[in-house]
């Protein structure tokens, strides 16, 4: 069981089914803890307290909603790959890179670029940011980023601006693009790539909410319920025109793991407009 996060109405439908009641029950009893409380963070525990009373079994998966521009050949490869199976691993992305000068293979503890036929040695490297690099290649143990991340509402998704930096040239290729200086890559990327939102349905067992990676399962299916709620309340109180999606929870898995296809659920092609008709 989950809860559906795509819109404000799909929202309001599973929450009031996992309670119980209608959405004017719903309405109200938000209202009330709303009156009731003296600031956010009162609100957010009265939030808490509301659903430990009112919730009797919850749900078990969530949905992820991963933002990525794919090279077009790549849009059906829709394993959730993280950084490190992605570099390594034959796909469409390594491929491209490859003919275009750039391949990466599995150094000491960390991931080894080479560019021209030479391994880029980062502490070397003047241009763009060579620490953010070593980072994302692994170099610093127990900081290790190679993992897959997405968004836990899709709702006002498009509103957010990391959706909208997203946009244009991936974080991880343009820092390279930079350190490398082979802009022409970039473009190369840009011309041949399309910009999507991908969904998946996962266990909750095997994903982090970022801002509360130690959170046990139990304490994550109450989180995700009172972030849910939390939407919810401001969509009553919030002119939508005002509304903007800074505070989506965001959702990251183990830095070792691959979404299987299995929990594959769907893809959106994102285009400029949908970026800019808020």
């Amino acid at each position: 069981m989950y809860i559906d996060t795509h819109t404000k109405e799909s929202m309001e439908a599973s929450i009031c089914n996992l309670l119980n009641m209608n959405s004017l029950e719903l309405h109200e009893q938000l209202m009330l803890l709303d009156k009731s409380s003296k600031d956010e963070d009162d609100f957010s525990n009265n939030l808490d307290l509301f659903i430990v009373e009112k919730v009797t079994m919850y749900p078990d998966e969530i949905l992820l909603f991963h933002l990525a521009r794919r090279l077009r050949g790549a849009e059906d490869e829709i394993e959730g790959r993280n950084l490190a199976d992605l570099l390594l691993s034959e796909n469409q992305f390594s491929k491209f890179m490859k003919e275009n000068g750039v391949a990466f293979s599995k150094g000491d503890q960390h991931i080894d670029v080479t560019y021209k036929g030479k391994i880029v040695d980062w502490d070397r490297c003047w241009s763009g940011n060579a620490g953010y690099m070593k980072l994302r290649l692994g170099y610093y143990k127990g900081r290790e980023d190679f993992c897959f991340n997405g968004f836990l509402l899709k709702d006002l998704l498009y509103k957010n601006n990391y959706a909208r930096e997203l946009s244009g040239i991936p974080e991880f290729l343009g820092q390279l693009i930079e350190c490398l200086q082979c802009k022409s890559v970039g473009w190369k990327y840009m011309d041949n790539s399309d910009y999507y939102c991908y969904e998946y349905k996962l266990p909750m067992a095997v994903v982090m909410f970022d801002d509360h990676d130690q959170y046990s399962d139990s304490l994550k299916k109450r989180y995700l319920l009172r972030c849910v709620l939390q939407r919810l309340h401001q969509y009553q109180v919030t002119s939508l025109k005002y509304m903007y999606d800074h505070d989506n929870p965001v959702l990251r898995l183990a830095d070792d793991y691959t979404i299987p296809s299995k929990y594959y659920v769907g893809r959106e092609k994102i285009t400029s407009e949908m970026l800019r008709d808020w």
